[in-house]
Formats: C-alpha cells, sequence, structure tokens
C-alpha cells in the first residue's frame, strides 16, 4: 500500500493530539499548589467530605494561631487508591475529630494535600500507603 501524503499529514496531526491531550489530562491531576518541601500537622473537627472524582475533599475546622475557627480545604487522592487502601465513605465524616498531615498551599492559604489521616480512635492511614 501506498502511503499518500494525506496520509502522513493526517498520521501526524492524530499522533500530536493524542500527545497533547496526554500531557493536558496528567498537568489537571496536579499537585502543584501545594508546597512538597514542608509538612504541617492540623487538628479540628470535619466540616463536610466530598467523596467525588477526581480526589476526594475533607473540610476541617482548625483553629487558627488567632485562637479563631478556620476551614482548612485539604484534597487528598483518587477514590481507586484510597479505597485500595482502607479508606471508605464513612472513613471520615462531618462532625468527626481528626488530625492531618499535610502538605501545605504554597500561597499560605488555609489548605493542603493530604499525607496522613490520624482518625479519634488513633488510626492512622495514609494518602498513598505506609508512613508519609
Amino acid at each position: 500500500m501506498r502511503v499518500t501524503r494525506v496520509m502522513q499529514c493526517t498520521g501526524m496531526a492524530l499522533l500530536a493530539f493524542i500527545l497533547f491531550s496526554a500531557n493536558t489530562a496528567s498537568a489537571h491531576h496536579s499537585f502543584a499548589l501545594f508546597d512538597s518541601k514542608r509538612t504541617v500537622t492540623v487538628e479540628g473537627t470535619v466540616k463536610d467530605v466530598s467523596y467525588a472524582n477526581p480526589h476526594i475533599w475533607v473540610n476541617l475546622v482548625v483553629t487558627n494561631s488567632q485562637n479563631q475557627p478556620e476551614t482548612w480545604g485539604m484534597e487528598g487522592g483518587n477514590l481507586g487508591t484510597l479505597y485500595r487502601m482502607g479508606w471508605t465513605k464513612d472513613t471520615v465524616k462531618a462532625g468527626d475529630k481528626i488530625k492531618m498531615t499535610v502538605h501545605p498551599m504554597k500561597d499560605g492559604m488555609p489548605g493542603g494535600q493530604i499525607l496522613r489521616v490520624t482518625l479519634s480512635d488513633g488510626r492512622v492511614l495514609g494518602q498513598r500507603g505506609g508512613d508519609q
């Protein structure tokens, strides 16, 4: 079969589209907002939890340095990975008192990327398994 110029151009365009799409999709799940060189641990009461794709979100009310309540938005991993590590929709729920170790937000806003959660019963759950 003879390859025509149109077929070559179509093939190159398709390859470029696939490569661009893969790069864009992986960038969507970036944790670039978080300072991966630092960790902080905060304690508080769970305000709410969103177990939705692509990642879970936990809003945790903590007492800040001015002794005022402050809501921290914590982003966790994807549902499939968390479920394989033992998380369920009832693992962390509104009203629970927990401790979280996170990579904090780079801009100083109250929030972070979940690394570890210590539940009120003493169980410790890591986002990616093991002690982080």
